[in-house]
């Protein structure tokens, strides 16, 4: 019959195992699904991305070629002076009808033209009857009217839209003889002809000036009835109730935007792969239980005899060893196991009583190195003052006196921060004596760190070191103490206004603070620093950094475990 604790822990086991399993298989099918969906939208945006790009570049440099052009014509003179000779009545329009045949001949884009005087009269044209019609005359005089009121002598354009699904890009030269309007040469390129030029059958495009009216479509459905084009405001958008991967380049100089689209038909192949996804997600899901069954049941008994023992040296005997008797696997583990803790139990024995010895010999070399030093600079306070103020001299050896009492006293090493400000006061009070108004300090301590426990004098040493080096390079000097509680981390800080010390230096500085050894033959902050983390744990220390406008500040941290919250 098996021991119920055991059936416990086995059931605990196979519990746990399965749902381990199972949060893996269904992590790799979430992943795995996240990867495809992301794989689907990566592909389709790099490959209807380029697509779109290289369309919207062609689309570009057909529409400045053309564009060029006809400029390039427009601005020659002998055609604006033939256009006015032919105005003005000096020649006939033969060289004006052979130079405008040879253009449209050499070009891949036909184009028509229309040379009109100032009142509007055409004096030459290119189109045949049927294509000169009112509404084409009309809506030339109109540009050829809006062009003479803006006084513009540059190439003016329009775009000239009448029925059906394209319209013809218009270039409008007026001519001038001298500051006198004599008449207009026009140029409309072909919207019929231009559509058939840039015809593509996997890419569409449009191409607009700057109040949206089309210049260049290459279907007619992507327009509205009255020859304007607006764009989705995403990569996506519908038009006609069909679905564009759509991009638009604005050239500015041109005053037109190229808009260049890529039929995008929703994607059956992704809704598909979830659907497969999905289902096995589901087949997956039966095999891990399985799986999760059966190694539990193989297993279950071991692990829970294992688990069983375990518990038994952490909770009830530190000296007792595992015995397994399986033959396998396990019974390695279990020797492996008892043989770290057979080490550990004699290096444990071992190291207490040494540790102990090597923490009290460290802390009372550290008391030592600190003790000296203050009694020296203070004594040398003493003397000076001696021959210029003897009754001053006289106070001093009595807050001495005091000092000195309560520094050797080494029967008490810790002790409320309150009581330990006291004798740093009379610190203060020595220094200032000395230094006169060249010293000068602020404190600003909160109540609450008044009852933490802190070494003896332990600001005194961060004190002495801000004055002893700043005044080595200035004649006055202002110290900072502060103190606040972090939690349960009582904090000191102490700033001085004196000439710090360069980056480099400081790192070196604070390195050294965290070693076991000081082997720099200078103790100061290092003995300070060693002491906080032999008394009160890894949390306290001490931290060198900049000022906020110059000097140094010295951090003292004190993780304070009986403080109360």
């Amino acid at each position: 019959m098996k021991d119920k604790s055991n059936k416990k822990e086995t059931g605990k086991f196979r519990d746990q195992l399965q749902r381990s399993v199972l949060r893996r298989i269904i992590i790799l099918l979430a992943v795995g699904g996240v990867m495809f969906i992301l794989g689907q939208l990566l592909i389709t945006y790099t490959v209807n991305e380029g697509n779109a790009r290289n369309n919207l570049d062609k689309l570009e440099a057909v529409f400045l070629n053309l564009y060029n052009r006809n400029h390039d014509f427009l601005e020659k003179e002998e055609v604006s002076l033939h256009g006015i000779g032919i105005i003005e009545g000096n020649e006939d329009i033969t060289w004006m009808e052979q130079t405008f045949y040879r253009y449209n001949s050499e070009g891949n884009v036909e184009n028509e033209m229309i040379l009109s005087d100032a009142s509007g009269e055409i004096r030459y044209s290119s189109f045949s009857d049927k294509d000169l019609t009112s509404y084409l005359v009309n809506y030339n005089d109109a540009i050829c009217f809006k062009v003479k009121k803006s006084g513009e002598k540059d190439i003016y354009h329009a775009v000239y839209f009448d029925t059906g699904n394209y319209s013809d890009y218009m270039f409008v030269k007026p001519l001038y003889h001298g500051e006198e309007l004599l008449g207009y040469l026009t140029l409309f390129l072909s919207g019929d002809d231009w559509n058939f030029y840039l015809s593509n059958k996997n890419f569409d495009g449009v191409i607009t000036e700057e109040r949206n009216n089309v210049i260049y479509c290459s279907k007619g459905k992507l327009t509205n009835p009255v020859n304007k084009f607006y764009p989705a405001s995403g990569r996506l958008g519908y038009y006609n109730e069909e679905r564009y991967w759509t991009i638009s380049k604005t050239l500015a100089d041109y005053n037109v935007t190229i808009h260049s689209l890529v039929y995008y038909p929703k994607n059956t192949g992704f809704f598909i792969g979830l659907l497969i996804i999905a289902v096995m997600s589901l087949f997956w899901y039966k095999i891990a239980n399985w799986m999760a069954a059966a190694m539990a049941d193989n297993n279950a008994d071991r692990i829970g005899k294992l688990v069983k023992e375990i518990r038994i040296i952490r909770k009830k005997d530190h000296r007792h060893r595992i015995e397994m008797g399986t033959e396998d696997e396990f019974e390695e583990v279990a020797y492996q196991i008892n043989y770290m803790l057979d080490n550990i139990q004699a290096l444990n024995d071992k190291n207490t009583e040494l540790l102990q010895l090597n923490n009290a010999m460290e802390m009372g070399q550290l008391t030592a190195q600190i003790n000296p030093h203050f009694l020296y600079n203070t004594l040398e306070i003493i003397r000076n003052l001696v021959s210029m103020d003897a009754r001053r001299a006289d106070e001093l050896i009595v807050l001495l006196t005091q000092l000195l009492r309560y520094s050797i006293n080494h029967q008490v090493m810790d002790v409320l921060f309150a009581d330990d400000m006291q004798y740093i006061q009379m610190y203060l009070d020595i220094q200032k004596c000395r230094f006169g108004d060249r010293f000068a300090y602020t404190m600003d301590i909160e109540e609450a760190c008044e009852r933490c426990m802190v070494p003896k004098l332990l600001l005194q040493p961060l004190i002495e070191n801000s004055i002893k080096y700043s005044f080595k390079k200035q004649m006055n000097i202002h110290l900072d103490i502060k103190g606040w509680m972090e939690r349960k981390r009582l904090m000191l800080s102490v700033t001085d206004d004196g000439p710090g010390m360069d980056r480099k230096s400081l790192e070196a500085l604070n390195a050294r603070l965290t070693k076991a050894n000081n082997d720099t033959g200078s103790f100061g902050l290092h003995n300070i620093s060693r002491r906080l983390y032999l008394q009160y744990g890894e949390e306290s220390g001490i931290k060198v950094r900049m000022g906020k406008e110059k000097g140094l500040e010295v951090i003292v941290s004190i993780m304070q475990s009986e403080w109360e919250v």
